[in-house]
């Protein structure tokens, strides 16, 4: 007997992505095979239904939490919960705790699910690429080559999630590639670089199928700029270097990287569906709101509504590299990417507390350091410590740190690379420290929310997450250019990230400024720049350990206190356990 496949279809809303789509939709959950290769409108539903799953929840793993099964959520937590950028202020029972401190299982709910989800739609786009028949129409045509870059996404990222880096060897294991071509052998996990080449193939595809033609304007369906950008990313991942400069110059096709930002990189988040900066993006209607579920939640608790758990605030190291230029950085100040919460009814003498001083210490009970921190008063000699014994200070804390005393502990500042930086002497000891604003506390974390996914729609807890941008695809070839020895172009591509968000003069980068800031090439000025312009967005640990770098994480926060060296067995997640247990031939990562 003949199988025909059936192939689950969400329901679909009528104006998908905000971009009104008529069809004459039936009331059916399935689609056979045979309506994919002959209904005109089959490989369209299809592929939308593929686009969902990127933001919806997809429950059916035995023991998965519906509220966390959006693949979205998995992966931006994924990732930057494993850099340098961030801290949690508290240990929760979420798992992507297991992310943030490298101690992933393969048992664990968000190993598991992100597998599982992608493996999902990678079954829905390996359906559609093997039905579909090529040269229909122009319309059809880009739709199939919608769904080979979207296959090109899903398998590069899951290499990005359970691969070590392609620059630490290209037989290194990586994930099981599976196409429209049934299986003629044991299932096992191909090389990174098999997946690579089949990623680059696909790719290429996509380019052929879409060519010049864009089905919509919306930034959720992908297009020509979706592949070659992504693309971009694929090239800077294997050091074909020589390769992203030209894909990137064909993108640009005589423009400057002026001409493709977006403007207005303050509003930037809240419109990315229509913004020129985006290339492609996981798009989400109004009434889409993940709520408490949304990337946004961990990093924000919104003043109007209250949503949000906002628990995870800036790191100390990327605090401070942020603060070198605060003042005239959109991305800091206009933009409003961090927002230090005021502590509410601190006074000294009368006055209200303006500053705190940071630092981490060991907690004895846990593997982990904390954040200690003292309100800080100012007079002519300069900010100094206020004391819990003080009876002008309302709201004291505990002092555990120092004997207590009427003497003036100042803050004290010496310039390092050009950039101020803090400290109190203590038992004739320097004490680095971290000055801010005084802000409210979450066990003693100091609460500085980022509200970069936020607010589209006025929605606290909405944002459609750009997944590739021109912002990373100009420093993808910055990048480029310095490994080519190209630092005049390097810095050009910095610089244009730069002055997009506020920076001129001085504040540019230059190979004459650039010694005395502390740097000795021009790959940590783009390292550097692309941990500014791409904070939160997943990139940071793969930056540094793309390139061989480690990962110093010796600051305050819930994680152990350690430099990750880039040949840490740590680095990729651990393979899904259910994949195992079904498959025995696939091999777990050494631990």
């Amino acid at each position: 007997m003949k199988k025909i496949l059936l192939i689950t279809i969400a329901v679909i809303s009528a104006c998908m992505l905000n971009s009104c789509v008529e069809m004459d939709l039936t009331p059916k959950e399935t689609m056979t095979s045979s309506m994919i290769s002959t209904d005109p409108a089959g490989i369209e539903l299809a592929t939308i239904g593929a686009y969902r799953w990127f933001r919806q929840n997809r429950t059916g793993m035995t023991g998965g939490s519906s509220g966390r099964c959006v693949y979205a959520r998995n992966w931006f937590q994924m990732n930057e919960f494993r850099s340098d950028n961030i801290f949690i202020a508290g240990v929760t029972s979420d798992p992507f705790m297991k992310s943030y401190e490298y101690s992933d299982i393969q048992t664990e709910e968000t190993v598991r699910y992100f597998w599982y989800v992608s493996y999902s739609i990678l079954n829905t786009l390996n359906t559609n690429i093997g039905l579909a028949i090529e040269g229909r129409s122009q319309n059809d045509d880009h739709i199939l080559g919608e769904n080979y870059f979207l296959r090109a996404l899903v398998y590069l990222n899951l290499c990005d999630i359970y691969a070590r880096p392609y620059s630490q060897g290209a037989d290194n294991l990586a994930v099981v590639l599976r196409t429209e071509e049934p299986l003629t052998s044991e299932v096992k996990r191909a090389t990174i670089g098999e997946v690579y080449e089949q990623v680059e193939k696909d790719l290429k595809k996509a380019l052929q199928l879409m060519g010049d033609y864009r089905r919509s304007e919306n930034a959720g369906y992908a297009w020509k700029g979706s592949a070659q950008g992504l693309l971009s990313r694929l090239y800077l991942n294997m050091d074909r270097n020589q390769d992203v400069v030209n894909i990137v110059g064909e993108m640009l096709n005589g423009r400057t990287p002026t001409d493709v930002l977006d403007p207005d990189l303050a509003t930037y988040f809240t419109r990315t569906q229509t913004s020129q900066e985006s290339l492609w993006c996981i798009g989400y209607l109004s009434s889409e709101s993940p709520g408490t579920s949304s990337v946004a939640s961990m990093y924000l608790t919104d003043p109007a509504s209250g949503s949000g758990w906002g628990e995870i605030y800036p790191s100390d190291p990327m605090y401070e590299l942020f603060m070198r230029y605060a003042d005239n950085d959109i991305r800091w100040k206009d933009f409003h990417l961090f927002q230090a919460i005021p502590s509410p009814g601190v006074t000294f003498n009368g006055e209200t507390v303006n500053w705190m001083a940071n630092w981490p210490i060991p907690n004895p009970a846990s593997w982990y350091y904390g954040l200690q921190y003292r309100y800080l008063a100012e007079d002519a000699g300069g900010k100094y410590i206020i004391f819990s014994d003080n009876p002008g200070l309302n709201n004291p804390i505990d002092d555990d740190y120092f004997t207590n005393t009427s003497t003036k502990i100042y803050i004290e500042e010496e310039i390092v690379n050009t950039y101020p930086t803090h400290f109190f002497m203590h038992n004739g000891n320097k004490v680095n420290v971290t000055v801010t604003p005084a802000t409210n506390n979450r066990m003693s974390y100091r609460k500085i929310f980022n509200k970069k996914f936020s607010y589209q729609d006025g929605n606290a807890m909405l944002c459609s997450y750009p997944m590739i941008r021109w912002g990373e695809v100009i420093l993808n070839r910055a990048e480029a250019y310095s490994k080519l020895n190209n630092p005049t172009f390097a810095l050009a591509d910095v610089n244009a990230i730069r002055s997009r968000a506020g920076l001129s003069g001085d504040q540019l980068m230059t190979q004459d400024n650039m010694i005395p800031r502390g740097y000795t090439n021009v790959l940590d000025v783009v390292l550097d720049e692309r941990r500014l312009e791409l904070a939160y967005e997943g990139f940071r640990w793969k930056d540094l350990f793309r390139n061989n770098k480690p990962m110093d994480r010796r600051y305050g926060g819930t994680h152990p206190w350690e430099i990750i060296q880039p040949t840490d067995l740590r680095i990729p997640h651990q393979i899904s356990g259910d994949e195992m247990l079904i498959n025995q031939d696939v091999l777990p990562n050494p631990r």
